[in-house]
């Protein structure tokens, strides 16, 4: 799968977006539209090309001059860029325009894959093959479509709903709401759901099973606020019965362990295939990177071994901080006196673990998978899910044990208790959300769904350390941040297109 899918970005951009009167004129000797789309081998080669799309630093890869789902990490709580020009970067300062760097890009990488889906789903009926080899090609692109869409809906929220392939005549096309957008992307999915296999082999690693749009589904249904088909969904997943949690947290974000039993949907990369490696975890020297740091708040939010939060608890060593603590704390986050990369650290900073390879590598070519979507994820989903509705409490809190569980931390009820309220519990999951999502581009979402990246910002400005100190700036948040503004090229192109409200 990683090396097939180095063959193909060349072949598919020119597909994406093709007028008709474009490909009137054959070359039999060159690949068109009018030749491609003739065999078995060429629709797995052009739904090789549109998984690729997913490799895009704009997307799920990312490096210094790149955006991509690790960046909207670093505009969270839980992180920041010390390098303010980085693409994106003037989101958390409430600077991003229509034309600043990074906004375009975005707009475009998730709009490629789209095109991409949209060419292969409608390309594959007309070709002569089994059927439910077609049929399980439809449901890839299908959910590869989907995610893209679900991406431009949590961040522009309103943009343009293309289902088909058109032609640069049609491509005129005015914004649908967030509502229809979401809407479209959960039907989408239960669809595609429909055709895909229950499990995919390790020959085939990274395409995607059944299990992966149901998920995104149940995520999308999450982000929504569809609570109740967000907790049917992902317990649909749950009863799949081939997914559980890797036993080791400290060793899943790791090479040598990507292909396992909890990892539903990965974007794979290989290190080595001339560009094809991923760079989301580089860094230079020998400890994390100097461009992105850990934020306070996050290493502070990690309880210690007892349950309780630093503040409270007498195991806590301020010298020390990853002592006796969560043992996601040292997994996800170095710290003072930690070991990285066989050297202990001597550093009143908080750097990134999670995904990186403590070795001598080129960490900007690497073969690190990215986890679009895990099994702890579906058992957070239903929790929150659950939560939010005020129902289940008791399965609700079982949830929770089970991935406490697999660290060893606590169960709920003998640290936070029983009798839980409804806001108690939802704290006690979104809690749970954040010190195991760490650092896998869900948190700026949940921050934004929930209505508390205003206040996650105010609470960054006032951490214990100043700001200023190691590359940190003042926060801002503007409502009008909920919809990122359109890029200005395609407003200008657009007649039918128009500026969201503020910008």
């Amino acid at each position: 799968m990683k090396r097939v899918i180095t063959l193909l970005t060349i072949v598919l951009i020119g597909f994406a977006g093709c007028t008709d009167s474009v490909l009137d004129l054959e070359n039999k000797n060159q690949l068109s539209e009018g030749n491609f789309w003739s065999s078995e081998s060429d629709a797995h080669l052009a739904l090789m090309g549109a998984y690729s799309g997913l490799q895009s630093t704009y997307v799920f890869n990312s490096d210094p001059w790149g955006g991509g789902a690790m960046r909207l990490e670093y505009i969270s709580d839980n992180g920041y860029t010390s390098w303010h020009w980085m693409p994106l970067a003037s989101l958390e300062r409430s600077e991003l325009t229509s034309t600043s760097w990074g906004n375009p890009e975005t707009f475009s990488a998730l709009y490629d894959i789209i095109n991409r889906s949209n060419q292969i789903i409608s390309k594959i009926p007309e070709i002569d093959m089994d059927q439910a080899k077609a049929d399980r090609m439809t449901g890839e692109a299908q959910t590869l479509r989907s995610t893209a869409y679900m991406i431009l809906a949590m961040t522009y929220a309103d943009v343009p709903l293309i289902k088909e392939p058109v032609s640069v005549a049609e491509s005129n096309i005015g914004a649908s709401s967030k509502s229809e957008i979401m809407d479209f992307v959960i039907s989408d999915l239960k669809d595609a759901a429909g055709k895909l296999p229950v499990e995919v082999s390790t020959s085939e690693w990274g395409r995607l099973p059944r299990g992966a749009a149901l998920g995104m589904a149940a995520r999308a249904e999450l982000f929504a606020g569809k609570f109740a088909d967000a907790a049917a969904t992902a317990k649909q997943v749950m009863d799949e019965g081939v997914y559980s949690l890797f036993p080791d947290y400290g060793k899943l974000f790791t090479v040598e362990n990507e292909m396992n039993e909890e990892v539903i949907f990965p974007v794979t990369f290989e290190r080595g295939l001339g560009g094809e490696g991923s760079n989301f975890a580089g860094f230079w020297g020998n400890l994390g990177l100097g461009y992105q740091s850990v934020a306070p708040n996050l290493g502070y939010t990690f309880y210690c071994t007892d349950g309780q939060s630093r503040d409270v608890s007498p195991l806590y060593n301020p010298d020390h901080p990853s002592e006796n603590r969560d043992p996601r704390f040292k997994a996800t986050i170095v710290a003072n006196g930690d070991v990285f990369k066989g050297d202990t650290v001597s550093t009143n900073e908080f750097s990134l673990r999670k995904y990186l390879e403590e070795n001598d590598l080129n960490h900007f070519d690497s073969p690190q998978d990215w986890y679009v979507l895990r099994y702890a994820h579906i058992l957070l989903i239903r929790a929150e899910a659950l939560a939010q509705m005020g129902q289940n409490s008791n399965e609700v809190i079982s949830l929770i044990d089970q991935i406490r569980d697999r660290v060893g931390m606590p169960h709920v009820e003998d640290v936070e208790g029983s009798g839980l309220s409804q806001q108690e519990l939802l704290d006690v999951v979104k809690h749970e959300r954040r010190v195991e999502t760490a650092f896998e581009g869900l948190r700026y979402f949940d921050l934004k769904r929930w209505g508390e990246l205003g206040e996650a910002y105010q609470k960054f400005n006032e951490n214990d350390y100043p700001l200023g100190w190691g590359g940190m700036r003042e926060r801002v948040w503007q409502d009008r941040y909920m919809k990122w503004p359109l890029p200005q090229g395609e407003i200008n192109t657009n007649d039918n297109l128009e500026q969201h409200p503020g910008y």
